[in-house]
């Protein structure tokens, strides 16, 4: 895992809106929108989520801030109507790709642990600009698996 890497200010320093398409856990297609947000002088990032059906139903919102906890931890927070909770979901991994792009994994619970609900959400910046938005989970006793991922494109104001 690389440390040196803001990834905030990385993630800043490209697009700050996009468009693409992605297929969620029930492999329904979706049409999505993601906006990057800087907070509190960029000490902070907002990621604004939102995945569409084809029929126009709303298939996900979501509002998740990036940021660093009291110990200096990069986390997420996501707030999404699936979760009853804001569960920190703590940088697990930071990587940088050959091509000079980033991969970065945020994790809740241990994806091996069965006992309880474990969710592991990936953003990768691509050196183009383009972003990968993903969601891996498990419910209590049930697998982990990837379930939901979203290729985004730049796009316009």
């Amino acid at each position: 895992m690389i440390e040196t890497v803001d990834l905030i200010a990385a993630l800043m320093s490209g697009p700050r809106r996009f468009a693409g398409a992605g297929v969620n856990h029930e492999g329904e297609d979706f049409g999505a929108d993601l906006e990057l947000r800087p907070l509190a002088g960029n000490a902070a990032l907002m990621l604004q989520y939102a995945a569409t059906r084809a029929d126009g139903v709303p298939a996900h919102l979501e509002d998740t801030l990036l940021g660093r906890d009291a110990a200096g931890r990069l986390c997420l927070w996501p707030v999404m109507e699936e979760l009853p909770n804001v569960l920190p979901h703590r940088l697990k991994e930071l990587t940088a790709t050959d091509a000079g792009g980033l991969h970065a994994v945020f994790a809740f619970g241990i994806a091996e642990d069965r006992h309880g609900f474990r969710e592991e959400v990936t953003i990768e910046r691509g050196p183009t600009g383009t972003l990968v938005y993903a969601h891996a989970w498990g419910l209590p006793g049930g697998e982990f698996a990837p379930r939901s991922r979203c290729e985004l494109q730049p796009a316009s104001s």
